[in-house]
């Protein structure tokens, strides 16, 4: 009885050495094939979100981009409606502006002016020439074009001396160039005017 349970024990001990193998064997396959299974979901996994990564770093980008462009926008309509207060301030005085430095020569006003202005003065205007405007003359740094005019007048001191500040502070701008004053023959002490000026405008 006792050797059948010693050869007992032998056959069962040599089976669990045969069965060894299998199971290492076992181990083997599924330790081979869960390696295989990462590296096969590593690869595509690394194809499926590669494209999904520069998509969205692109977006990143374009996101930047136009949160820039928003910004810029912002800015440049926060100046427009500055720009926009600035002219509704100014709006008034654009006729003057428009006045002082006109579009074009507008010679006839500015002869109409002056024979106004004399009249204003009691003054007596012995000449009234304006030169034509010479179509190669250059602008200058401003951007206005000018022509020259001359004037003769006579008068007695008060009113040449209202005259001229009559003229050099009215709504056209001009410069006065030359101007000369000689006594009169009668007893009156009349003066006699003689005065070469510039007026501006854009060209």
């Amino acid at each position: 009885m006792l050797l059948g349970k010693k050869v007992f024990a032998n056959l069962s001990k040599n089976k669990y050495w045969e069965m060894l193998p299998n199971l290492k064997e076992e181990k083997a396959k599924n330790f081979t094939t869960l390696i295989l299974t990462l590296l096969a979901l590593s690869f595509f996994g690394f194809f499926a979100i590669s494209p999904t990564l520069s998509t969205i770093a692109q977006l990143k980008r374009e996101i930047a981009d136009n949160e820039f462009v928003d910004q810029r926008l912002g800015e440049k309509i926060q100046n427009l409606s500055l720009l926009q207060k600035e002219y509704s301030l100014l709006e008034k005085d654009l006729p003057a502006v428009f006045s002082a430095v006109p579009q074009s020569p507008n010679t006839p006003l500015l002869v109409g002016q002056i024979q106004f202005l004399a009249l204003q003065s009691s003054l007596s205007i012995t000449r009234l020439q304006v030169f034509q405007v010479e179509l190669s003359q250059k602008t200058d740094k401003s951007g206005s074009s000018s022509f020259a005019f001359s004037l003769g007048a006579q008068g007695t001191t008060p009113q040449l001396t209202n005259f001229l500040n009559s003229l050099l502070r009215f709504e056209r701008v001009i410069t006065v160039e030359n101007i000369s004053f000689t006594k009169g023959s009668d007893k009156e002490e009349m003066l006699k005017l003689d005065l070469k000026g510039k007026a501006y405008f854009k060209k």
